[in-house]
């Protein structure tokens, strides 16, 4: 018989291409909002949990009896005003599950994390898993709670849960709507995007992420952690990458570091009055001026995985976008 999987997160943007995988070698069970009837799943067999993140008792149902447990459940927010949701989302529900997975005996734990939860530079540098967390200072909740997520599932290794973590960096495909409707692809179309940011940023194909992730749970090491990371580039790279495919214009300037900083501090303050506005908030104009550029090495190495470019993602995110 194929081994029992729980998932959370499972109607997110990486659940809608990883289920389907999942379900080629596992029976599954998925954590489902009280009422939720995913049009994606209804030719595939499962079984459904019915609660939420927060819900210990949903969470022991769902662990009970499985052999794996996939934990890709997360608030994904860069509004300061949700800090502390995602602290409790991110972080104290993680701790929940990875310990509700132990007391279970469930034999493999994937934890989906982010390049995020690992190190920025202020230079095009490229870093890897072994980097120092060092996103304290920027004050971005979404980074700081999914590596206290990380922490939690450590701790739960060292009481014998059998975990792996991967860390996808931003990803590309159908299914994404916050880079959908009103987002960067549709401005760019527009020419409405006029600066580039300064930094930098890891960018990957979905389809990708999710075969590394398959792969992370086959053979990934008890307690430790892969960058499932696509391709490096600069925001103007990007911004050109996107207006080529989209049929865009590419803005023709950047931003100037300096400028960039003090628009982060006059929109910080403004949100401190008037709340923030998605999606341009003080926290993404910080991220704007860094550069999270990654080495997926480690992952080739030990798991055999190796991206192809995002290209096909945001011609995938694309096409989604223009149909609806």
């Amino acid at each position: 018989m194929p081994p029992l999987c729980f998932v959370t997160g499972a109607s997110g943007f990486v659940g809608q291409h990883l289920i389907p995988r999942l379900a080629r070698a596992h029976r599954l069970r998925l954590l489902l909002r009280p009422g939720q009837q995913p049009p994606e799943f209804a030719a595939i067999e499962h079984e459904r949990v019915d609660g939420r993140l927060d819900d210990l008792g949903a969470l022991a149902r769902g662990c009970r009896g499985a052999d794996v447990v996939v934990h890709l459940g997360a608030l994904v927010s860069f509004r300061p005003e949700d800090r502390a949701a995602m602290f409790a989302v991110n972080a104290a529900a993680t701790a929940n599950l990875a310990a509700a997975a132990t007391a279970a005996g469930v034999q493999r734990f994937l934890h989906c994390s982010t390049i995020s939860a690992i190190a920025w530079r202020a230079t095009p540098t490229v870093v890897d898993e072994s980097a120092p967390f060092n996103f304290v200072p920027l004050g971005v909740g979404y980074c700081d709670s999914k590596f206290a997520a990380e922490r939690a599932v450590l701790e739960q290794c060292r009481r014998g849960l059998d975990a792996v973590i991967v860390n996808p960096p931003s990803m590309y495909g159908a299914g994404d709507r916050r880079k959908g409707d009103g987002s960067l692809l549709g401005a760019v179309f527009a020419g409405k995007v006029k600066w580039s940011p300064p930094g930098g940023l890891n960018v990957a194909n979905v389809e990708d992420v999710c075969d590394g992730m398959l792969l992370a749970l086959a053979r990934g090491r008890r307690g430790e952690r892969y960058v499932l990371g696509g391709e490096n580039l600069t925001g103007a790279e990007l911004m050109q990458r996107i207006a080529r495919i989209v049929g865009g214009k590419a803005p023709a300037r950047v931003a100037p570091m300096r400028l960039l900083a003090a628009a982060a501090r006059v929109l910080q303050w403004k949100e401190r009055l008037f709340g923030s506005r998605p999606p341009l908030t003080s926290e993404i104009l910080r991220l704007a001026a860094r550069f999270q550029w990654f080495s997926s090495d480690k992952a080739a190495r030990e798991l055999g995985w190796r991206a192809g470019s995002v290209d096909a993602g945001i011609a995938a995110a694309w096409r989604e976008l223009q149909a609806r």
